[in-house]
């Protein structure tokens, strides 16, 4: 089957458009859930949805998405029930990339091959790991790439021209470039150190090229627009999945959606 992620922007591209990829804390407020919003949202006009694997220590996640990923793991979640909500997802929904983001340690202890093979399985598309240097990423990228899995790889506006080109090599699916250094977190105003990063980016990479960190507003993805390939939301809409009922909150995350575009 053709690579969903390349697919996905391939169309953008011909119909002149801009991706939006949105952030799922999986499991919150529950993994039944946690599926439909993405179908909901899939619907509603995300291209991509990122599912967070929680973590106890997520170095590059803001209080918002912490606490989320908090609640989750308080709930049982673990990376089985990540594959499971994929699992739940792909059976609606054949078209759609889906990504799972999540810390190095979890997958390294779940065994490499084993979660390549599940995620496989389950109709995983890429895999973004925020603490894996690209020095130390080389097995999984292998590993991924037998599997036809895409290893999305972070770079921060800290990041050398020297060091962009080497991770501009590597790249597969899309780039993800962090608007500011620090951690994630919905912002006023737009950095544009992320700007001037996913500039910089575009004249070394063959994959298209995200940027997230920040962005909550239409006006903020407006301006992203502009530059980059696609538009990451996370915190914001982890926000308000987190602050609904049950009953509302699809509504509320689809509104939130319509309100961006």
């Amino acid at each position: 089957m053709t690579n969903r992620i390349k697919k996905t922007f391939e169309n953008l591209q011909l119909n002149n458009k801009k991706g939006i990829i949105l952030y799922l804390t999986t499991g919150i407020p529950d993994n039944k859930t946690t599926a439909e919003l993405a179908l909901e949202l899939f619907n509603s006009g995300a291209d991509i949805i990122e599912l967070g694997i929680p973590f106890s220590d997520p170095l590059a996640d803001g209080v918002t998405i912490q606490q989320s990923s908090q609640k989750a793991l308080e709930k049982g979640v673990n990376i089985d029930t990540c594959f499971d909500v994929c699992s739940m997802i792909r059976n609606k929904n054949e078209n759609n990339p889906i990504v799972l983001m999540g810390y190095y340690n979890p997958i390294l202890q779940y065994g490499l091959d084993e979660f390549i093979s599940k995620a496989k399985l389950c109709g995983v598309d890429g895999i973004i790991v925020p603490d894996l240097p690209l020095e130390e990423s080389l097995i999984l990228s292998e590993k991924c790439s037998a599997s036809d899995i895409n290893l999305i790889y972070l770079i921060a506006p800290t990041t050398s021209t020297s060091r962009i080109k080497e991770i501009c090599e590597k790249g597969s699916g899309f780039l993800y470039c962090v608007s500011v250094a620090g951690i994630t977190g919905a912002r006023n105003t737009l950095s544009t150190e992320g700007i001037d990063l996913v500039n910089e980016v575009k004249l070394h990479s063959t994959v298209p090229v995200a940027l997230g960190f920040g962005i909550s507003t239409k006006n903020q993805l407006s301006e992203v627009n502009k530059h980059a390939d696609a538009g990451i939301i996370g915190s914001a809409l982890v926000n308000i999945i987190s602050n609904s009922d049950k009953s509302t909150v699809v509504k509320n995350a689809t509104n939130f959606l319509k309100g961006l575009q």
